[in-house]
């Protein structure tokens, strides 16, 4: 069996010699810490690719959910071809001009959190050394919270683990909350429009359905 403790070390040492701003060495530790943390069996976060990326600034997370399904509205990465640092564009969500968003739709959709902690407090996250990234989408494996959850609903006459068991912890990391879902599934893409009416337009489908 791979040492997945010492392999953790080793990368740490290297990314030491190398800087901190090292991207591959920051990939190699971030593997190591996942490896060790599921060889422990120990929750860690393991990065999910959407196809899609969101500001790391100014993102404006928004939520509409019933209760089964969840959407997620924020702030598409758009880079400004014109900027040369001199400047800062502020946006607000009451802005008027249309805007690209990244739309996330949980599907099957149990159960949410959203809030703390922001990028400046992540250091202080459970999953923080366990693959935990800035700016990302993950998936959660061994997840606690969806044991906690499935050990709560074990009173329920009808509690079926299996169906919870097809279940994802997915976490999102923005610049200022931390959104998390227990779904089923989760899909992105990019719309466009001003944030209230895509919130709009998402509450009247809701309602309508």
């Amino acid at each position: 069996m791979v040492d997945a403790e010492k392999v953790l070390e080793q990368a740490l040492e290297h990314q030491r010699r190398v800087g901190f701003g090292d991207d591959a060495a920051r990939s190699a530790v971030l593997d190591a810490e996942r490896r060790l943390a599921a060889q422990r069996g120990e929750s860690y976060a393991e990065i999910l690719d959407l196809g899609v990326q969101w500001d790391t600034g100014a993102p404006l997370p928004h939520i509409v959910s019933d209760s089964s399904r969840t959407v997620v509205f924020c702030r598409a990465s758009e880079p400004d071809p014109n900027w040369d640092g001199t400047y800062v564009t502020s946006v607000s969500p009451g802005d008027t001009a249309e805007a690209t968003f990244v739309e996330l739709t949980f599907t099957r959709c149990a159960s949410i959190r959203f809030g703390s902690p922001n990028d400046e407090a992540l250091s202080g996250h459970p999953l923080w050394g366990r693959g935990l990234e800035f700016y990302q989408a993950h998936l959660v494996r061994n997840s606690t919270w969806l044991d906690e959850q499935i050990a709560i609903n074990s009173a329920h006459d009808r509690h079926n683990e299996a169906t919870w068991r097809e279940l994802n912890h997915y976490l999102i990391g923005f610049h200022d909350e931390m959104f998390e879902a227990l779904a089923a599934d989760v899909d992105a893409r990019l719309v466009r429009g001003t944030l209230r009416g895509l919130l709009v337009n998402t509450a009247e489908q809701f309602t309508a359905s």
